[in-house]
């Protein structure tokens, strides 16, 4: 990502496909979103924001080295919060943080006010739920409007105010043109259309203005502006949100992806400019965010895929990259320097990396190893709904069939199950559909009008698991309750394929079941003539807790406990003694004040969860 001078740029699964009586699209249109709108962010891309929650001091980032609070970054932080979703709580703190500082960021005097930071100060209220009118006690539409340059050849474009020079880029005028349309602004057209100046006859975008704002040509020249993967990607997401979208805005979309798709390295990767042409995370990330705008499946899940190899993952006891999973490193050398040595001084390269990434990230796909399908819909022209279990929520994976335009996103819901629609052929035969992930691809293959076996209904019927947290790998039993005895239904899930399970004279099935050896809800689907029932079972599988301390405020040093499943118990122990307990939020975080035991030079806080044998971690800190 660039920034201006003054700080203003933007720093195994069971496939089910279920008969349906309405007709609807699939997904919602790719042009207006990554077909995956409201649906919950990859547990990867949660593990990055997580971090980022975790680096902020007083709800702001204080950069070390310079001994400054980076506001700009800050901000930056509660946008990629907010688009990845789930972290509202924090969006808000830094919401809160931030506003008593907005003049000092934006606007610190009468004669220094930058257009970039007041349009990014603008948008953040807007996602924040602040009013952008009085946000810090700034009428943020109205001082970003005043930065709008009214006639003339470079009407719409954005300009500093400032001794030190114009430092206003394409980063700042795509936020202006997001923010001025949301806000109804009359100048929020001219603004639009001085950034679709900035796009090239080629479809990228070009970072820096036109030096003379009296030149008659304000726009970008192929081959005389350097082309840049980050501007044009960055573009495309504001583009996205202009509301309401003109047909221009539209057609900018689609030939800047375009141009995206045509530098789009093997692996999925993609460098920044020609000053930074080497694959990174920033533009990477970037570049699969504005994929999943037009959805493009395929390509935004490839970039989102090698995003993830760069992240740290969980780290064993005395690791120098202990407490930092969940960060994104900017390319391989940071990755592999880190585990050496840890962050260290590059910390704030791995905050800009792990910002601008994240949104990025929620667009990698799951595996596709265990997936297998069944059908009960096979009316020709019907609508289908396609189900899928035993995804981790947030996965992503791309959808293709008949009744689907191309490659579609379908995303694992909250409660472990992807469902989409899709309307089979109208004439008799085989319809093959495929679900592909980052490991290969599954396919399913309705014979539509064929006759379905003969199968009980699901009316009023229960499939129900054990309550409670179970562990990973060990055999639990199903219940099926109030169906007709003697009924027939498939059953599929984790640890069971293509069952046919008939019920008992007195109206109740039980099934023993192995559950899957990972973290999540194991999901099972009794199928019958009529539709489904679902249940689930909450499985805890073997990982390591991320066990961190954070700036006291009192006596007693506060312990955060991450990578936990929401309402898991856990303990934390020092010296084999018990000192709290308590179960994780809904964000699989536990927080708790502890007093350290004194006459020790370190002291070692280990974090224990539900099964000890399977989910513990620990950190040594000095005592005090």
């Amino acid at each position: 990502m660039k920034f201006s001078a003054s700080g203003s740029a933007l720093s195994g699964l069971a496939l089910t496909l279920a008969a349906a009586t309405f007709a609807q699209p699939l997904l919602a249109p790719p042009a207006h979103a990554a077909g995956a709108a409201g649906a919950p962010a990859s547990g990867a891309a949660r593990a990055a924001t997580g971090w980022l929650a975790t680096q902020l001091t007083g709800g702001v980032i204080h950069n070390d080295t310079y001994d400054f609070d980076d506001l700009g970054l800050t901000m930056d932080i509660g946008l990629s919060m907010d688009e990845v979703g789930g972290d509202q709580a924090m969006v808000r703190q830094i919401r809160s943080s931030l506003a008593g500082r907005v003049e000092e960021y934006a606007a610190p005097s009468a004669t220094e006010r930058y257009a970039g930071s007041l349009a990014k100060s603008m948008v953040f209220a807007q996602v924040s739920g602040a009013d952008p009118r009085t946000y810090g006690g700034v009428d943020l539409v109205a001082q970003t409007e005043a930065r709008v340059v009214a006639s003339g050849p470079s009407a719409g474009r954005l300009r500093d105010e400032s001794a030190y020079g114009d430092y206003a880029n394409l980063f700042g005028q795509a936020l202006a043109a997001r923010g001025l349309s949301v806000a109804g602004s009359a100048k929020a057209a001219a603004t639009t259309d001085f950034l679709l100046q900035q796009q090239c006859a080629s479809g990228y975008f070009r970072v820096l203005f036109t030096p003379d704002a009296t030149a008659a040509d304000q726009s970008c020249v192929d081959g005389t502006d350097p082309a840049d993967t980050d501007a044009t990607a960055f573009a495309v997401v504001q583009l996205a949100k202009v509301s309401p979208r003109p047909a221009a805005v539209d057609r900018a979309i689609t030939r800047a992806v375009e141009w995206l798709a045509t530098t789009q390295r093997a692996d999925g990767s993609f460098g920044g400019s020609p000053f930074t042409p080497d694959p990174n995370t920033n533009s990477t990330g970037l570049a699969a965010s504005a994929f999943a705008v037009t959805g493009a499946c395929e390509r935004s899940g490839r970039a989102a895929d090698w995003v993830a190899t760069l992240q740290v993952g969980a780290q064993p006891d005395g690791s120098p990259l202990a407490d930092e999973e969940g960060a994104l490193a900017y390319d391989r050398a940071a990755l592999d320097g880190a585990a050496t040595a840890g962050i260290g001084a590059g910390r704030d390269q791995w905050w800009r990396a792990t910002v601008q990434a994240v949104a990025g990230l929620t667009h990698a796909r799951g595996s596709a190893k265990a997936l297998t399908a069944t059908s009960t819909g096979s009316e020709p022209g019907s609508t289908a709904t396609l189900t899928a279990t035993g995804g981790a929520p947030g996965d992503r994976f791309c959808l293709t069939g008949p009744g689907i335009d191309g490659t579609r996103t379908a995303v694992v819901g909250s409660d472990g199950i992807l469902t989409a629609l899709v309307v089979l052929p109208a004439a008799a035969g085989a319809a093959t559909y495929t679900l592909t992930g980052r490991d290969g691809a599954t396919t399913h293959t309705v014979l539509v009008g064929a006759a379905e076996s003969a199968r009980g209904s699901v009316a009023g019927v229960r499939l129900a698991g054990p309550a409670g947290f179970h562990k990973g790998g060990s055999k639990v039993a199903l219940e099926v309750i109030g169906a007709t005895p003697g009924a027939r239904f498939a059953l599929r899930g984790p640890g069971i394929s293509g069952a046919t399970v008939v019920v008992g004279s007195d109206g109740v099935l039980a099934r023993v079941v192995r559950l899957p050896r990972t973290t999540g809800a194991a999901t099972y689907v009794l199928t019958g003539s009529d539709g489904r029932a679902t249940g689930r079972v909450r499985v805890l599988g073997k990982r390591t807790l991320a066990v961190s301390t954070l700036a006291s405020d009192g006596p007693r040093t506060r312990v955060l406990v991450r990578r936990l499943a929401a309402g898991e118990k856990v303990r934390l122990r020092i010296a084999g003694t018990t000192v709290a307990t308590g179960r994780a939020d809904a964000k699989g975080r536990f927080l708790a004040r502890v007093a350290l035991p004194g006459g020790r030079g370190k002291v070692r806080i280990r974090a224990v969860g539900q099964f000890a044998a399977l989910r513990s971690g620990s950190t040594t800190v000095a005592s005090r």
